[in-house]
């Protein structure tokens, strides 16, 4: 178990768990599969997908852009996490784009996101801006640390998975 405390919104945790692979984070899917998902996907994505211990779990919404809808999915999602001692970095894909590391090389994603700043250990992090209900950012790939841990480890990236 990992200690870092996060505030994020209006929760807050300071345990976190290790995770390597899909299973060990199926409790946590089978919560969230329990959502309203109509016209909604959800992917999971990083190194979740990729056999080594990591501390969060990457997940991706795709659907139509009802703000109302993708906010509501995007807290509950991060409140079953911070109750599961799971971080869950989840994310709304505005133009409902994934980036795949098996095929695509270079790629901006615009993002919405839960709230446009958290904590960690106190201190501050802004990461997005309000937008028409949204907290908006975009994210280049690849990202530096996963070119890191190709170089270094020789970890191997996959294709996005679909849970919902």
């Amino acid at each position: 178990m990992e200690t870092k405390k996060i505030k994020f919104g209006s929760y807050t945790n300071d345990k976190w768990h290790t995770l390597n692979g899909l299973d060990s984070v199926k409790h946590i899917i089978d919560l969230i599969k329990e959502l309203n998902w109509d016209d909604y996907q959800l992917w999971a994505v990083g190194s979740i997908l990729s056999d080594v211990d990591t501390h969060d779990l990457d997940l991706i919404i795709t659907g139509p852009i009802i703000p109302a809808k993708v906010n509501y999915l995007l807290e509950e999602i991060v409140e079953i996490g911070f109750d599961c001692q799971i971080y869950c970095d989840v994310k709304f894909s505005v133009s409902g784009d994934l980036f795949n590391p098996e095929v695509d090389t270079i790629k901006t994603i615009r993002y919405a996101n839960y709230k446009p700043l958290m904590h960690i250990d106190g201190h501050p992090y802004h990461f997005a801006k309000g937008s028409h209900g949204l907290y908006l950012s975009d994210r280049n790939y690849p990202m530096a640390k996963t070119l890191n841990a190709m170089a270094d480890e020789g970890r191997v990236y996959k294709a996005p998975h679909q849970l919902i």
